[in-house]
């Protein structure tokens, strides 16, 4: 049987926290850990209530005392890895992990109440707030724009690729609708889209559309919406639009080859079949008339002709001049 001032030592000496409460909740025993762990002074908890350590735990055992339970009267059940919510002195909340046990005393039923602090119960939100950082900081980056308009229409947010698409400074569209930079053939397509979208909340949808830049030039726009108005963190449209306008040109471009390709197979005349022709003049037979096969074949496509002689010819006709 190991004497009391041996039990003591060992409490005292325990690298938990510990402390002892009687059926009554009063403390009658901690350690120096628990008195660092709480905020308290050497013997300054001795005699207080359970309750203002850990007030789950003391409110158990009333519950239990109101049942009379005969195994333990007035104390909490044996049980270990308790998580529940500790108050420090200062009524800072700290997340602990509990075991209690019974203690055997000869006077009086005790119990034993081992804490151990869960490390960083912040650390879910020092995650979410580093997550949160990297977010911003992709969106300040980003060379599209991100747009977030109230339920009105009216600009609640835009990111800084604002001025660099569009030249403007994100506080000079805050708090309009923006409609006036739409270039006016598209405005109102711009917004009927928008009032028919901003009816569906939950809608995805994407536009494309004319903006004025701050230097009186016009750029080309693709906006993709997300109608996030019934989403309670955010209650709003979420619009992320991207400078096409180079796109436009080489697409306005491409149908121009294609227009000027389209124009020249249409004129070009293809001549096909059996061709009726002199076998001395090689004129071409055309109905009831003869036709030279130079004037023909001009007639029917975009060639034009230029007289020479080939050799053979030459010696035919000038013998001389082929032989010199």
């Amino acid at each position: 049987m190991l004497t009391d001032a041996v039990s003591k030592a060992v409490l005292v000496s325990a690298p938990e926290g510990l402390f002892v409460f009687d059926r009554e909740g009063r403390i009658v025993f901690v350690n120096s850990q628990i008195d660092e762990l709480f905020g308290y002074a050497p013997g300054e908890l001795l005699g207080q209530s359970l309750e203002v350590l850990l007030p789950v735990l003391f409110w158990e055992m009333r519950e239990r005392q109101s049942a009379a339970s005969a195994l333990a009267p007035g104390l909490p059940t044996e049980r270990s890895g308790l998580e529940q919510m500790g108050y420090r002195k200062d009524r800072e909340k700290i997340l602990v992990q509990v075991s209690v046990g019974h203690v055997d005393a000869h006077d009086r039923p005790l119990a034993c109440c081992v804490v151990h602090k869960i490390a960083a119960p912040e650390q879910p939100n020092q995650a979410l707030h580093e997550l949160n950082d990297q977010f911003r900081q992709m969106v300040e980056n980003n060379h599209d724009i991100l747009t977030i308009r109230d339920a009105d229409g009216r600009v609640r947010y835009t990111s800084p690729s604002i001025h660099h698409v569009l030249g403007y400074k994100q506080e000079e569209l805050i708090g309009s609708t923006g409609f006036e930079l739409v270039h006016p053939e598209d405005r109102s397509t711009v917004e009927n889209a928008l009032t028919e979208f901003w009816k569906s909340p939950g809608a995805r949808g994407s536009i494309q559309y004319r903006a004025k830049h701050a230097n009186g030039t016009w750029v080309s726009l693709e906006v993709v919406a997300y109608n996030l108005l019934d989403h309670p963190a955010v209650r709003g449209v979420v619009i992320n639009g991207r400078d096409i306008s180079q796109r436009k040109q080489e697409e306005a471009g491409k149908d121009q080859m294609i227009a000027e390709l389209q124009q020249t197979i249409a004129n070009v005349k293809t001549l096909t079949g059996v061709l009726p022709i002199c076998a001395s003049c090689k004129k071409i037979q055309e109905g009831d008339r003869w036709r030279q096969i130079e004037a023909y074949i001009r007639d029917r496509s975009q060639v034009e002709f230029s007289h020479t002689m080939c050799p053979e010819c030459t010696e035919i006709w000038y013998p001389d001049l082929y032989q010199r």
